[in-house]
C-alpha cells in the first residue's frame, strides 16, 4: 500500500498534466457532439423568427443563470482559509461552472479543477475535505424542487402524463434531507463537522443554480412565444435532469433531450418546436457561459456583464417565486388541516411526518383548522393576483409561526416559513389585480380542497364514535385523540366557515364592473363615422354593458358584454374602426385582467381569431353564419321549386310584401305587438345575442312585412342596420300562427332578398346556426364536443338541426364563427356562462334565482 502511495506522490505533477488534458479532450469532445445536434439552418431560421431584442434576452437570462454557482467557490476558499482576488474567483468559478455543465461527470471534473486552482497553497487532505463538503451539497437545490415537483404530482397539478415519473421525483427529492441530516448529526471529518453558516450558504447557492437553471429554461420557451404551464413544465424538467444526471452522460446529453422531447410533446407542443427550444436553450446556458467564461479568464472583463440585465431576470424570479408560493400556500393550509384531522396518520406514516412543513401534533384543533383554511384561501388570493392579499398572507404566516413555537417548533418549520414569508415579500410586485372574482374553476378547486377536508374530518368522527359499531377492524392512523377534541374541532370548522367567508369577502373588496350604460350619441358617432357588422345594431336593446376604444380622445371602437360571475362575455365583433381593433382588444383585455375579470368572446369571425391568439385565446366553433349572394339569387330551376312554389301561392292568396319606414305609428306598433305576443304564446324573451320586442329598438330602422288581402299585418322582420353596403340583414322574424299561412317566412325573405339586392346590398346575412358541424366527429376537439353537449342538452328554445336544414335551402355559403376564452378558463363553465346569459330574461321580465342569480351576481 504504502509503495502505490509512493508511486502517486512520485508521479503527481504529470498526472496533474494528464487529467488537464484529459479535460481539454473530454471540452472539445463534447463541443463537437452539441455542435452535431444543432442544425444552424435551423437556429438560423429560428433567428429570423426571433426579435433581436428577445434573443438578447434570452443570452442575458441564461447568463445570470451561472452567477450563483461562484458561491460554491467563495464558501470553498472559507473553508480553505484563503482570500482570493475578487476578479479572480469569479474568472476561475464562472469557467469551472460552465465547464462542469458541459463536461458533466457527476462534478469530478470541477473537484478536479477546483483542486489545481484553490488547493495549490493547501494540502491534498485539506482540499479533498473541503470540496467533499461543497461537491455533496451542489444536488441539493434539484432535490428541493424534486420534492416541490412531487408535491404537483402528488396533489393532481400536473398532466397525468408526469405521474409515471414520481419515483425519480422522489428518489431526488430524498437526497436533500438525507445529506442535511448527515451534515448535522454525523461525526466524519469529510462532512459532519460543517458549520451551520457554511451549511446555509452553501443551500442557498444550490437553490439559486437550480432557480437559475429553471429561469433559464422557462424564459426561453416564453420568448420564443411557446404557450406553456409553468406548472406542467417544471416537474418534466426537473425529473429529466435527474434522470440526466444518474446517468452521468456529459451535459445530460441524451438522456434529457429525449425525455423533454417525449414530455413536452405530450404537452401539445410540435417536437420541432420542443428541439429549437432545447438547442436555444443549451446554446445560451451552456455554450455561450462557457465561452465568456474562457474570454473573463483571459481579458479580466470582471463584472461588467450585471449592468446589461436591466432587472429582467428578478422579474422572471418574481414570477417563479409566486408560482411557488401558492403551492407552498396550499400545501401548508391542508397539511394543517389534515395534521388536526388524522393527527395520528401523521405518527405512524414517516412520508407524512416528513411532507408535513410544520411538525406539531395540532393538539390544539382549532388553531391547526382555522390557519390551515385561512392559508388556502390565501393561496387563492395569491393565486389571483390580489393586492389585498398581501397582508393577511404575511400575517398568517406569522401566525403560524406562533402557533407553531406553541406546539412544538423544528428548525426545518422555521426555515420553512421563513422561505415561504420571503417569497411572498419578493413577489409583492406580482399582485396588480384590484379585487378577488371567486370563478366557477376556482370554486370547483378551492371546494374540493376545503369540502374534502371538512368532509374527511366529519367522516373520521363518525367512524370513531363509541355508538356506532364497525364490521371491519378500524386503521390505526384513523383514530382520534378523544371525541371531545373531535367535538371542538367541528365545532371549529363551523366558526371557521364564517371567518373564511369574511377573508373571501375582503379579498373581494367592493364589486367594480367592466363597461359603462350605452351613450346612443357616442354609439351613432362610432357607426357612422368608422361603420360596424351585422351584430352593432342590438347595442341599442341596451341590455348590455359597453366598453369603450379612444384613440386619442376620440370614441373610434365599442364592444357589447355582459358580465356573469367572473366571465366577460363579450357579443359579437368590435364594431368602429378595424385598424384599432387589435389596440382595443388589448385595452379590453387588460382592463378586465386588471379587476380579474375573464374575457371570453362570443360569435367572432376568423379576423379575431387571429387578434386573440396572438393573446393566447384558445377557440372553438361555435357554429356557422349563412350568407346568401343575393346577386345570384334567382327561383328559378329544380333546387327553387318548392320555395317558387310556395312564393306564387302567397301571392294568389292575395298576400303582399311592403318596408315600412320609421318612424312608426302607435298604430303600427300596437299590430306588431301583437304578432309578437301571438308567436311567443307566453314564453320569454331573450336578449344578449338576439333582439327582442322593443319599441324604441324598434323605431331605429325599417321593417319588412307581409300583409294579407285583408291589409292585416301577419308577419314582419326589422332590418339591423350593419353600416356597410356589403351586408344587410334582419332581427326578430315573427309571424301570426292564426293569420299567417305556411310558407309565409319563405315569402318575406325571398321578398327580403329582391328588396335587398335592388339597394345593392351584395350578401343578405341569415344568422348563425349554432354548433351547426360543430363537435360531431371522432376527431373533433373535445372542448368543440363538450361545447356541444353543455348547448344541445341546455339550450331549452333552439332545434339546431332544424334551424341549420332551414337556412341551408337558401345559404350561398357557410361562414365559421367562434368562441373564443383565456386558457384559464374551463370550457364547460365557458359554455354554461353562455348559456344562462343567452338564455336569460331580458329586463322587467321574471328574474332568475337560486344559483343562477348567486353566480350572476358573484
Amino acid at each position: 500500500m504504502k509503495n502505490i502511495v509512493e508511486w502517486f506522490k512520485n508521479r503527481l505533477g504529470k498526472i496533474k498534466v494528464i487529467f488537464l488534458l484529459s479535460v481539454v479532450v473530454i471540452v472539445v469532445s463534447e463541443l463537437m457532439n452539441i455542435g452535431k445536434t444543432i442544425s444552424f439552418d435551423q437556429l438560423g431560421t429560428i433567428f429570423d423568427q426571433i426579435s433581436k431584442g428577445r434573443i438578447v434576452l434570452m443570452a442575458l437570462i441564461g447568463l445570470l443563470a451561472i452567477l450563483p454557482m461562484v458561491g460554491y467557490d467563495w464558501v470553498l476558499n472559507r473553508l480553505l482559509g484563503q482570500k482570493p482576488n475578487k476578479v479572480y474567483l469569479l474568472e476561475t468559478s464562472w469557467l469551472v461552472n460552465t465547464l462542469n455543465n458541459i463536461a458533466g461527470f457527476g462534478g469530478f471534473i470541477s473537484a478536479g479543477l477546483r483542486s489545481e486552482l484553490y488547493g495549490k497553497k493547501t494540502s491534498g487532505k485539506a482540499v479533498v475535505k473541503a470540496l467533499s463538503k461543497v461537491l455533496v451539497f451542489t444536488m441539493s437545490g434539484l432535490s428541493i424542487y424534486a420534492l416541490l415537483s412531487f408535491f404537483l404530482t402528488l396533489t393532481g397539478q400536473t398532466g397525468s402524463y408526469l405521474q409515471q415519473y414520481w419515483l425519480w421525483l422522489i428518489g431526488g427529492g430524498l437526497y436533500f434531507p438525507i445529506v442535511f441530516l448527515l451534515s448535522v448529526f454525523g461525526k466524519g471529518e469529510y462532512l459532519g463537522d460543517l458549520k451551520n453558516r457554511e451549511r446555509f450558504q452553501l443551500i442557498g447557492t444550490s437553490f439559486l443554480e437550480w432557480t437559475g437553471v429553471l429561469v433559464s429554461f422557462i424564459s426561453t420557451g416564453f420568448l420564443m412565444g411557446i404557450s406553456f404551464e409553468i406548472r406542467q413544465v417544471v416537474p418534466l424538467f426537473i425529473a429529466a435532469t435527474v434522470i440526466g444526471i444518474v446517468s452521468m452522460i456529459p451535459g445530460e446529453l441524451g438522456s434529457f433531450d429525449l425525455m423533454m422531447i417525449i414530455g413536452l410533446s405530450a404537452l401539445g407542443i410540435s417536437r420541432e418546436t420542443v428541439v429549437a427550444w432545447i438547442l436555444l436553450f443549451r446554446l445560451f446556458y451552456y455554450i455561450i457561459p462557457f465561452l465568456i467564461g474562457i474570454v473573463l479568464f483571459f481579458r479580466n472583463i470582471g463584472t461588467t456583464l450585471n449592468q446589461h440585465y436591466h432587472g429582467i431576470p428578478v422579474d422572471l424570479l418574481k414570477e417563479l417565486a409566486h408560482k411557488l408560493e401558492v403551492i407552498l400556500l396550499y400545501f401548508t393550509g391542508t397539511m394543517l388541516v389534515l395534521s388536526a384531522t388524522i393527527p395520528e396518520a401523521f405518527e405512524h406514516f414517516r412520508f407524512l411526518r416528513r411532507l408535513n412543513p410544520i411538525h406539531s401534533r395540532a393538539i390544539v384543533v382549532f388553531p391547526a383548522i382555522l390557519l390551515g383554511y385561512l392559508l388556502i384561501i390565501a393561496g387563492r388570493g395569491i393565486a389571483a393576483r390580489v393586492k389585498r392579499g398581501f397582508w393577511p398572507t404575511i400575517i398568517l404566516i406569522l401566525l403560524s409561526f406562533v402557533y407553531t413555537l406553541a406546539a412544538g417548533f423544528t428548525v426545518f418549520t422555521g426555515i420553512y416559513l421563513t422561505l415561504l414569508l420571503l417569497f411572498v415579500i419578493f413577489s409583492k410586485g406580482e399582485l396588480y389585480r384590484e379585487q378577488l372574482v371567486y370563478s366557477a374553476e376556482w370554486l370547483t378547486i378551492d371546494g374540493f380542497i376545503i369540502g374534502g377536508l371538512a368532509l374527511l374530518y366529519i367522516v373520521i368522527g363518525v367512524y370513531n364514535s363509541p355508538t356506532i359499531h364497525h364490521r371491519h377492524h378500524l386503521p390505526e392512523f384513523f383514530l382520534f385523540p378523544s371525541e371531545q377534541i373531535w367535538i371542538v374541532g367541528f365545532a371549529a370548522i363551523l366558526l371557521v366557515s364564517l371567518i373564511v367567508l369574511l377573508l373571501i369577502r375582503f379579498l373581494k373588496g367592493p364589486r367594480i364592473r367592466i363597461g359603462e350604460a350605452v351613450e346612443d350619441t357616442r354609439v351613432q358617432s362610432i357607426l357612422e363615422t368608422y361603420g360596424g357588422n351585422p351584430d352593432s345594431q342590438l347595442v341599442f336593446l341596451k341590455d348590455k354593458q359597453v366598453f369603450y376604444y379612444q384613440s386619442g380622445e376620440i370614441d373610434t371602437v365599442f364592444f357589447q358584454l355582459a358580465t356573469f360571475n367572473n366571465k366577460l362575455l363579450i357579443m359579437g365583433d368590435p364594431s368602429g374602426k378595424k385598424e384599432d381593433f387589435p389596440a382595443a382588444t388589448e385595452a379590453l383585455i387588460t382592463e378586465a385582467d386588471k379587476y380579474n375579470y375573464q374575457p371570453v368572446f362570443y360569435e367572432n369571425g376568423e379576423e379575431m381569431v387571429m387578434i386573440l391568439h396572438e393573446f393566447g385565446y384558445d377557440f372553438i366553433k361555435f357554429g356557422e353564419k349563412a350568407h346568401v349572394f343575393l346577386p345570384d339569387f334567382t327561383l328559378s330551376g329544380k333546387k327553387r321549386k318548392g320555395q317558387r312554389s310556395s312564393f306564387n301561392k302567397n301571392i294568389k292568396e292575395g298576400f303582399q310584401f311592403d318596408v315600412l319606414q320609421p318612424p312608426f305609428s302607435a298604430e303600427t306598433m300596437q299590430q306588431l305587438k301583437g304578432i309578437s305576443d301571438e308567436w311567443l304564446a307566453g314564453r320569454k324573451e331573450k336578449g344578449f345575442s338576439l333582439g327582442f320586442f322593443s319599441e324604441d329598438y324598434l323605431q331605429r330602422a325599417p321593417i319588412a312585412v307581409v300583409k294579407n288581402k285583408e291589409e292585416e299585418l301577419v308577419a314582419f322582420a326589422n332590418f339591423m342596420p350593419t353600416y356597410s353596403k356589403e351586408i344587410g340583414t334582419i332581427d326578430l322574424m315573427r309571424h301570426s300562427p292564426k293569420k299567417a299561412p305556411s310558407g309565409t317566412m319563405d315569402f318575406l325573405f325571398i321578398n327580403l332578398f329582391q328588396y335587398m339586392r335592388e339597394q345593392g346590398v351584395a350578401y343578405f346575412d341569415l344568422g348563425m346556426a349554432p354548433l351547426a358541424n360543430v363537435g360531431t366527429s371522432r376527431k373533433s376537439f373535445t372542448q368543440e364536443r363538450i361545447a356541444y353537449l353543455v348547448y344541445h342538452f341546455g339550450s331549452r328554445f333552439y332545434s339546431f338541426g332544424g334551424l341549420k336544414e332551414y337556412k341551408d335551402k337558401y345559404a350561398s355559403e357557410w361562414i365559421p364563427e367562434y368562441v373564443l376564452y383565456s386558457r384559464d378558463s374551463w370550457i364547460g363553465f365557458v359554455m354554461i356562462a353562455l348559456l344562462i346569459v343567452d338564455n336569460a330574461p331580458i329586463k322587467g321580465e321574471k328574474r332568475p334565482s337560486g344559483i343562477k342569480r348567486f353566480l350572476l351576481r358573484n
